[in-house]
């Protein structure tokens, strides 16, 4: 590589460039605006190699220099490139970089044709140096609707400015600028804007507006937004809408990123098992977390529900909590008495280094407590069309049938050895047999059959 022809070729490019963009500038100022405008394709990428040409879409690309290299790769390189319309005698040269705030990473050609650089890897220990590139093509546009975005554009002037970065408890001031270019009064322009999420207007204002814009004038309009929550946001394009000789333009300005620093503190607290009953364990969780991008220091505070006892952990603590980082705290209670418990929220109050600091809360939650049921189990009676048929029902019993012995009968079954007692004689067989004639009477009566006894002497 050849420093002193790169050189060379940048110093005709820069000549070149100036000349053109002087030209331009005196010519017509409308093509700049047009660009912004443009509805592009999806993109084809390629890899260009020092010297190396590619075709994309009839767009004859080389890559003629790159900077200086060096022993390592580094973040502002830059190429120059050559664009060769192959149907047409059209060809530009354009020199683009990824990393340089005085070099462009990308170059539109005649409204149909853009060629954005993504990285340019040069070196002194590697083969050749290189660029990967990306190709977009515009949309054809109807021939109609490519006359109203040409007329819109090369008639209305736009600018919106909204800051770059700002401290979450700051203001950001947005602008909005409307020039008329020609010598033409409209009435009734309006304008439509929205503010991202997250923001609120400081002060509450009306912004939307509609107003007359003479010819060649000037309108412009300003309010303020206040984020309440850190992070990067994308501020909306604006909409202008303008009806002349019936017919209905519309024009939009580009949208801006701006960054919002601080803490962004968030609780949540949760109760586990949300519905009781009376003498049970509840575990109480507290998430903290810091969604920002500044530390702060940060106090966490609850109270226990009403009805309830705490049986372990803490309901406080003070810690400084980092960006990005979060804290759960967990403690124990034990219901006390049924019904509905309120569980409250829970509180984190905090500051930054800066000053800022402010207090976030959780939602309050309901708990329903029921006393414990005691559970009594009552075997039910089968009804008679569930009494099982399966089994064989057994025959009924047949009533015991008692045959009475005669007194005679009674008096022989006594144990031979009872005759042997002493006393037992034959008068006391007689008294045995009268008293045996007495129950048998009695026994008459009850309905059993008599016993005769002959008491004559033989």
């Amino acid at each position: 590589m050849k420093t002193d022809k790169f050189v060379h070729l940048l110093a005709i490019f820069a000549v070149f460039t100036i000349f053109a963009t002087s030209v331009a500038m005196c010519i017509d100022i409308a093509t700049a605006q047009i660009e912004e405008d443009i509805e592009w394709l999806d993109a084809e990428e390629y890899t260009l190699y020092w010297g190396d040409q590619v075709n994309a879409s009839g767009y004859l690309i080389e890559s003629l220099e790159y900077s200086t290299p060096r022993y390592s790769d580094v973040p502002d390189d830059y190429v120059l490139l050559s664009i060769l319309m192959t149907n047409t005698s059209k060809s530009w040269s354009t020199i683009l970089s990824v990393n340089n705030s005085n070099i462009p990473g990308y170059d539109v050609f005649d409204n149909k044709f853009k060629l954005e650089v993504v990285d340019i890897v040069t070196g002194i220990n590697i083969p050749s140096p290189y660029s990967k590139i990306k190709v977009y093509l515009a949309k054809e546009l109807p021939p109609e609707e490519y006359l109203k975005r040409t007329w819109i554009n090369t008639t209305i002037s736009m600018e919106k400015t909204a800051g770059y970065e700002i401290y979450i408890d700051e203001r950001a001031h947005v602008e909005i600028v409307v020039e008329n270019l020609k010598d033409i009064h409209f009435e009734d322009v309006r304008l439509n804007e929205n503010i991202p999420a997250n923001f609120i207007l400081d002060p509450d204002e009306d912004i939307g507006w509609t107003f007359d814009l003479k010819n060649d004038g000037k309108s412009t309009f300003r309010y303020s937004i206040k984020s309440t929550k850190a992070g990067n946001y994308t501020i909306p394009a604006t909409e202008l809408i303008l009806t002349h000789l019936g017919i209905t333009h519309y024009k939009y300005t580009n949208s801006s990123q701006l960054i919002v620093h601080g803490p962004t503190i968030n609780i949540t607290k949760s109760a586990v098992p949300l519905n009781s009953t009376l003498n049970d364990i509840v575990n109480i969780t507290i998430h903290v977390g810091n969604e920002g991008d500044r530390a702060a220091h940060v106090k966490i505070s609850d109270d226990i529900p009403a009805g309830t006892t705490k049986i372990s952990g803490e309901t406080s603590v003070d810690m400084v909590l980092q960006p990005s980082s979060n804290y759960t705290m967990q403690y124990s209670i034990k219901i006390d008495r049924i019904g509905d418990l309120i569980i409250p929220s829970a509180k984190a109050n905090f500051l930054d280094a800066k000053g800022y600091g402010g207090i976030v809360e959780s939602k309050k939650q309901i708990m329903s407590v029921i006393e414990e049921p005691t559970s009594l189990e009552v075997e039910p009676e089968p009804l008679q069309d569930e009494v099982e048929t399966s089994q064989p029902v057994p025959p009924p019993e047949e009533p015991e049938v008692v045959v009475e012995q005669s007194l005679v009968d009674k008096v022989k079954s006594l144990p031979s050895k009872a005759m042997e007692l002493p006393g037992f004689s034959a008068l006391g067989l007689v008294f045995a047999i009268l008293s045996a004639g007495a129950v048998a009477g009695a026994g008459a009566r009850a309905g059993i059959t008599k016993v005769s006894i002959d008491k004559r002497k033989k």
